[in-house]
């Protein structure tokens, strides 16, 4: 499918509404995950140990924040960088796998490590973690798509032989 190039103020706000989306399902697996691993959930962690007030309710608002800013720095980026610009799905697939590599290794690698390094030398935790990343970079890459494609006006063409019967 051809269109216009989306802007870099297009990728912002539509790379918001993908990494909610994005962020949602990475937080239902993250939660399924803590279930079933008898385990907090890693942003309720991060939030007591800042000390915030409600760590279940502010840790998730913290997890949705970064998957909103994370989100609209990745889109915008792909509208700034046009080898990583969402055209087809299987390209934002990739484009999605990569970014979700990226967030994991800059922001949730240092942040665990900083609050805590435990969590990174169980490899169950940081393996289910990484992949967790690699779903929010597709699904946010994806949803961002979708929006796109809504969104982003197509060229007009004009027919020839439209002309030729004028």
């Amino acid at each position: 499918m051809q269109f216009n190039r989306y802007t870099v103020t297009h990728g912002l706000k539509v790379g918001a509404l993908g990494g909610v989306v994005g962020a949602l399902v990475l937080g239902v697996l993250a939660g399924i995950s803590a279930f079933i691993l008898d385990q907090e959930v890693f942003y309720v962690t991060i939030a007591q140990k800042l000390g915030l007030a409600s760590p279940e309710v502010s840790g998730w608002a913290l997890h949705f924040a970064v998957g909103i800013i994370a989100g609209s720095l990745f889109i915008a980026t792909t509208a700034l960088i046009q080898r990583f610009a969402l055209d087809t799905r299987r390209k934002s697939f990739w484009v999605g796998l990569l970014a979700g590599v990226v967030i994991w290794i800059v922001v949730y690698v240092p942040i665990t490590d900083l609050l805590v390094p435990s969590d990174l030398s169980n490899l169950m935790f940081a393996g289910g973690s990484f992949i967790f990343h690699l779903v929010y970079g597709v699904v946010t890459a994806l949803t961002s798509l979708w929006l796109i494609r809504r969104t982003v006006i197509r060229p007009i063409t004009v027919d020839p032989l439209a002309k030729a019967w004028n």
